[in-house]
């Protein structure tokens, strides 16, 4: 099968035959310029009919391509309060909330004026709240809790719990925890902490799965957790390095995602773009496979699990640096339908994968893009509410992600994390 890209969209046929069409027509001299605005269909463009005060619009045109011989205006009613059209292009941070009706209008030197009528919508931007805990295993506790407020008589099925020191395993475990209803939580190597033994307790699972080997999770966290809840089983899943640890993960007949239909893949060596992934996977219910990406292809026993699957797609989180080109020729070459979802940096690379997978939220959740801890135990509850994952820098979010939160048009923000990781200018939205 063909493998295409979220930043690269497919040029449509009707799209190239139109330009050749419009080509040939001005070739023979039977169309002026205005003429040719007419055969590209160059009717005035709303902007996007909904906005979040305080928060800039997206820059967009009031025609579909430049054309120097039009003008355009608002020839009736009026754009929102901070928003301007200047030079033919709609920008602005609408700075009050209302309806605004207004009618473009479009000028050309030799053809007939058109126009079109728009509305936008401005609300009050949804004020931010903070999930944020004394530390990264208290972090995971809060979190959990907001997802778990109470717990069904008799405890839940399954809990996964995963090494709060390194990213990679609680990586792997988090998109299977959210396909299974479950919460992930954090552990020291060698002790598991009192806040943690204290919520596996108030959960009472009747199974805990560690992700990860002894190395990671000792066997004396085997010991706790069977002290914490009485009669609980105790599972271990475990692999020679974190590439087979999630493929370990997901294989798993009775806690893992032995079948699925989508599979998002993403780089095991570092940590956003599968934190970013894991929420819109568990959307699908799919799992967050890593890869070696720095490889031009992925091994046997990877190809062997995706078949095992049944998978259909691919979806790739992250751009080429993050997953080789080679590894997304190689499964799209006549094995799944792949796509890349992919940005300029981490930021934009999250924006992407979320804007595939979510066209609106209730909720939108805002994580570190430097600092892994305060957001791992996060992708369950976000996947269980459908809610993104965005990732923004220590003091400013980027703009194309309060973008995305005025496309998806949330009522709530949830902030991961206290202030050391993610500063107060966060609870304000402030953009970079």
């Amino acid at each position: 099968m063909s493998t295409s890209s979220v930043s690269r969209p497919a040029i449509r046929p009707t799209l190239i035959a139109s330009s050749l069409l419009t080509a040939a027509v001005l070739s023979a001299g039977l169309l002026g310029p205005a003429g040719a605005a007419s055969a590209a269909s160059m009717d005035p463009v709303c902007p996007q009919a909904t906005a979040f005060r305080g928060i800039e619009i997206v820059p967009a045109t009031a025609l579909p391509e430049p054309d120097p011989h039009a003008s355009t205006r608002i020839s009736s009613g009026t754009l929102p309060a901070g928003v301007t059209l200047v030079d033919g292009v709609f920008s602005g941070t609408p700075t009050a909330t209302g309806v605004s009706m207004f009618t473009i209008e479009a000028t050309y030197t030799d053809f007939p004026m058109k126009s079109v009528a728009c509305t936008i919508t401005v609300d009050a931007a949804p004020t931010p709240t903070r999930i944020q805990g004394t530390d990264r295993y208290d972090q995971a506790v809060q979190v959990t809790k907001s997802g778990f407020p109470t717990v069904p008589s008799g405890g839940l099925d399954v809990l996964y719990l995963a090494s709060g020191e390194k990213f990679s395993d609680a990586l792997s475990a988090g998109s299977v925890a959210g396909v299974h209803g479950a919460p992930l939580l954090l552990t020291r190597a060698a002790t598991l902490p009192a806040v943690t033994k204290a919520e596996i307790a108030r959960l009472a699972p009747k199974t805990v799965v560690i992700a990860g080997g002894t190395a990671s999770v000792s066997a004396g966290i085997v010991d706790a957790v069977k002290a914490a809840v009485s009669g609980v089983e105790v599972k271990r899943i475990a692999g020679a390095d974190r590439y087979e640890v999630s493929r370990g993960l997901i294989a798993d007949a009775d806690h893992g995602v032995p079948t699925a239909a989508t599979v998002y893949l993403a780089a095991g060596a570092t940590f956003p773009d599968a934190l970013a992934a894991s929420p819109a996977a568990i959307s699908v219910n799919g799992p967050v496979l890593l890869v070696d990406g720095t490889k031009p292809a992925v091994g046997d026993s990877t190809l062997d699990l995706l078949a095992s699957m049944r998978a259909v797609t691919v979806r790739i989180a992250g751009g080429p640096a993050s997953v080789s080109e080679g590894i997304q020729e190689q499964l799209g070459t006549d094995l799944y339908s792949v796509t890349r979802a992919a940005g300029a940096d981490r930021y934009q690379a999250a924006v992407a994968i979320n804007h595939e997978a979510f066209e609106t939220a209730k909720t939108v959740y805002l994580a570190s893009g430097v600092a892994f801890a305060d957001a791992l135990s996060a992708a369950p509850v976000a996947g269980a509410n459908s809610a993104p994952i965005y990732l923004v820098q220590n003091s400013c979010v980027p703009a194309q992600v309060l973008q995305e939160i005025v496309r998806v048009h949330p009522k709530n923000v949830v902030v991961l994390g206290g202030l050391s990781t993610l500063g107060a200018s966060i609870d304000q939205l402030k953009p970079c």
